[in-house]
């Protein structure tokens, strides 16, 4: 064995880190697993140095649409050819039962590989490390919409991050629970900030979990109550979808006094989650009272309604900005007041839930706003074009559509598509 792999699975860090590791060398034979790896796996030392692994760990025969060896052994290819790190994404790879044979017990996994170099740069290896994220992908499936298909997805980057974040969280809870490590140690670890993250990881779990007890189609109303629960001073929690229309989704709210507050916002086209959402960046009114300039109409209706404080906070991906979370304080009276220290972690949390419904009732919500928003803009350009009102520019619409054997809706985005045309000429 190389002395690079030697040392690296021989040391201290390898040993008592949290998180599976496995060491393998050119040939792919196992030359160092870590006690956490064993955990995950249910494998014993004995069993797995030494061999091969994909002996070690087969794909399961019982799955005809089983790509783990497959996709494992590219990924580890590209470590070796190119020496740089493979990050495989949400990997599904069941794993044989230990002492059951041909049993496998089903497992979604989040793999990176990282390839072990010697002094001359040339790579001798490869660091092979998961994130058990079985229970994590389990939750967010059937979070929403009570999925039961068998089916992963690549999720986009901001949930797989709450996947990891959820997994390690859980991890820890179990070592604790076995005895092997004490509460204190999640919060040491030289100069990193553990408690932050630490915090930051249960918060994802609470939410996430809250999101899992709800009733088929009630993840946003979960969210919305999981707000006021776990952000200290929050009194009320909306969830509001933009379409780039006039009025946007409200997903859920945590009370009929937020509905009120909220709609006060788009009756009167200004407040802070009009400004979130516009902007992309949180918007913190710590005194709606001493906000009258920016926002007067809203401030004033607001006011009236007992409001004092607005968070809003937008629902981001790393392309575009989908709503707004927003949480209302009631008036007290006191000064001093200040958002929710883990607000934003929140918001990106909710990001994160709704994401992964992206077949169910939210983004059928998405869909028909969308939908609403392009057919308006068509009906615009069929009204200026052809010189007559909006009513009967959607009657042509529909009349077309119907001609064409089409959804009135696609017809409206064929129209978009094309380049600027005459007003004289023929749609």
């Amino acid at each position: 064995m190389h002395e690079v792999l030697r040392a690296t699975s021989g040391s201290r860090l390898f040993e008592v880190a949290t998180a599976p590791f496995v060491v393998l060398d050119t040939g792919w034979y196992i030359r160092g697993v870590n006690a956490a790896y064993l955990r995950a796996t249910g494998r014993s030392r004995d069993e797995l140095m030494g061999a091969f692994m994909f002996d070690a760990f087969p794909d399961d025969p019982g799955d005809a649409t089983a790509t783990g060896v497959r996709d494992l052994s590219a990924s580890l290819e590209r470590v070796l050819s190119r020496g740089v790190p493979d990050d495989m994404g949400i990997q599904p790879y069941n794993i044989p039962v230990p002492r059951a044979s041909g049993a496998f017990r089903r497992k979604v996994w989040s793999p990176v590989n990282s390839p072990l170099a010697d002094a001359d740069g040339r790579v001798v290896g490869a660091l092979h490390h998961v994130e058990d994220v079985t229970a994590v992908h389990e939750v967010l499936r059937d979070a929403c919409d009570g999925a039961t298909g068998a089916e992963v997805r690549q999720p986009a980057a901001l949930v797989r991050r709450a996947m990891l974040a959820v997994a390690r969280y859980e991890r820890a809870v179990r070592a604790v629970a076995a005895g092997q490590a004490t509460p204190g140690d999640l919060a040491r670890a030289g100069s990193v900030p553990y408690t932050g993250i630490v915090l930051r990881d249960a918060l994802w779990h609470a939410v996430v979990h809250a999101a899992r007890r709800a009733p088929s189609g009630n993840c946003a109303a979960a969210l919305c109550a999981a707000a006021v629960r776990e952000l200290p001073g929050t009194d009320a929690a909306v969830l509001t979808l933009h379409g780039g229309g006039r009025v946007p989704n409200q997903l859920a709210v945590s009370s009929p006094w937020a509905r009120r507050v909220e709609e006060m916002q788009y009756v009167t086209g200004e407040g802070p989650s009009v400004s979130a959402f516009a902007t992309g960046e949180c918007v913190l009114v710590r005194d709606l009272a001493r906000s009258d300039a920016a926002w007067p109409l809203f401030a004033e209706a607001a006011g009236g309604l007992g409001v004092g404080a607005v968070f809003a906070y937008p629902l981001r991906t790393a392309t575009a900005t989908l709503g707004t979370l927003t949480l209302y304080q009631e008036r007290r009276g006191a000064s001093g007041v200040v958002p929710p220290a883990e607000a934003e972690t929140f918001a990106q949390i909710a990001t994160s839930v709704l994401l992964t419904d992206m077949d169910g009732e939210i983004m059928e919500q998405v869909r028909a706003t969308a939908d609403q928003d392009d057919l308006d803009v068509a009906v615009g350009i069929v009204a200026a074009t052809r010189g007559i009102g909006t009513g009967a520019a959607l009657q042509w619409l529909r009349a077309q559509a119907r001609a064409q054997r089409v959804p009135v809706v696609d017809l409206a985005r064929s129209l978009l598509a094309r380049p600027p045309q005459d007003p004289g000429g023929r749609l």
